[in-house]
C-alpha cells in the first residue's frame, strides 16, 4: 500500500512542503528583526540644543545681512544720484528727465494663503510693483531677495523663509492683466511654525541691474500657523 507523505495548507488551498515552509518562516523573522533595528535606531531624542544654537546663529546672520543692506542702500543711493548728474550731460535731449527707479512697493492683496484648505497658510504670495521718481510704473531688471521674518515677544527675530529670485527669474514674475502691472512673487512657508506666530513681516529687496541701486519693500502679513 503506498503510504501518502503529510503536507501543510497554508491561505486555505495550497499544499507547503515543511521545508518550504521553513524557509518562509525564516525569511519573515528576519524581516521582522531588520524592521525593528531600523525603528530602534531612526527614534533617537532630537538634539534641541544644537537646534536652538542653530536658529540664534541664523537669526544673527540675517540682522547682519540687515545692517549690510541698510549701509549698501545708503552708499547706492548716493552713487544713483552721481550717475543721473553724470547722463544728465551726455543725453542727447539735456532737459529730459528719464525715469530711474526710486521704490518699489506691495500691491493690494498681498499675504500669506493656505493653497491646499487644511487650515494654516502654507505659502507667502506677494504683488510687486516698482516706481520711478515720479511715481510712475517702471519695468525694472535685476535680482531680488524675497524674505519672511517672524518677531515674537522677547525673542530675536526668527528667519521663516527666503527665495532669491535671479534676473531671468524675476523677469518671468512680471504679469500684465486686467488687475495691472505687477511682479508676482511666490515662497513656500514651513510645514512647522510656531502657533505663537500669527503674523510675519515680508521684506522685498530688489538690486537694480544697471546700477547696482538697491531698494527695499516690508510689510507685515498675517500668518495662520494652525
Amino acid at each position: 500500500m503506498k503510504r501518502i507523505k503529510p503536507r501543510l495548507w497554508i491561505s486555505g488551498s495550497y499544499p507547503v512542503h515543511p521545508v518550504i515552509l521553513s524557509k518562509y518562516l525564516s525569511s519573515c523573522a528576519l524581516i521582522v528583526l531588520l524592521l525593528a533595528v531600523m525603528c530602534l535606531t531612526g527614534c533617537g531624542p532630537k538634539n534641541f540644543v544644537n537646534d536652538n544654537d542653530r536658529l540664534r546663529e541664523e537669526n544673527l546672520k540675517l540682522k547682519q545681512q540687515v545692517d549690510d543692506l541698510n549701509e549698501q542702500m545708503e552708499l547706492r543711493l548716493g552713487e544713483i544720484k552721481g550717475l543721473r548728474a553724470k547722463s544728465a550731460g551726455e543725453r542727447a535731449i539735456k532737459d529730459a528727465d528719464p525715469p530711474v527707479l526710486a521704490k518699489i512697493i506691495f500691491d493690494r492683496y498681498s499675504g500669506a494663503l493656505d493653497t491646499d484648505s487644511d487650515g494654516r497658510d502654507d505659502l507667502v504670495r506677494m504683488y510687486l510693483t516698482p516706481l520711478d521718481h515720479r511715481g510712475r510704473l517702471l519695468p525694472v531688471a535685476g535680482r531680488l531677495k524675497l524674505q519672511v521674518v517672524a518677531v515674537l515677544d522677547d525673542a530675536p527675530p526668527a528667519l521663516l523663509a527666503e527665495r532669491t529670485y535671479e534676473p531671468d527669474d524675476f523677469d518671468d514674475a512680471y504679469r500684465a492683466n486686467l488687475t495691472g502691472y505687477h511682479y508676482t512673487l511666490e515662497l513656500k512657508l514651513p510645514e512647522s511654525i510656531d502657533p505663537a506666530i500669527t503674523s510675519a513681516t515680508v521684506r522685498a529687496s530688489l538690486t537694480e541691474a544697471v546700477t547696482g541701486h538697491v531698494v527695499v519693500a516690508e510689510q507685515i502679513v498675517p500668518v495662520k500657523a494652525q
